[in-house]
């Protein structure tokens, strides 16, 4: 489910697989360690001392483009300085594209399901033991 904007203004997501397939994530190590990254211990996540050489790789590639962590859960489709943890993407460049899962209205649906399932796992292992 995507909500979409005019001009400079934000375009929510709140699937994440929507956005890490619309804006075309890189996750595989194998596939950043061949473009010339090393990422370790963090295989696809670039920290703030990764950004010369990120930023670097994406104008000599313009096809690539830099996605960030603005808090735990949000990415934005741009680089935003000052920040602690980026992506690389090849995909939509759009820089409006924001990745917010938290603010799903299906998202207390799909907690229900998940703890309604947890509870009757534990109902089954608790008469088992009795």
């Amino acid at each position: 489910m995507a909500a979409s904007g005019y001009g400079d203004r934000i375009e929510l997501i709140v699937d994440i697989n929507e956005f890490w397939n619309r804006v075309g994530i890189i996750g595989d190590y194998y596939e950043l360690q061949w473009l010339g990254f090393n990422l370790e211990p963090f295989p696809s996540v670039f920290r703030p001392e990764h950004i010369p050489e990120m930023l670097t790789f994406c104008r000599e590639n313009p096809e690539y483009h830099v996605v960030t962590s603005i808090t735990p859960g949000r990415l934005l489709n741009k680089y935003v300085p000052g920040r602690k943890v980026y992506k690389l993407a090849k995909g939509d460049q759009n820089p409006n594209l924001l990745l917010n899962p938290l603010v799903n209205p299906l998202r207390a649906l799909v907690d229900e399901e998940v703890i309604c399932a947890a509870l009757a796992i534990l109902g089954d292992v608790k008469a088992g033991n009795e």
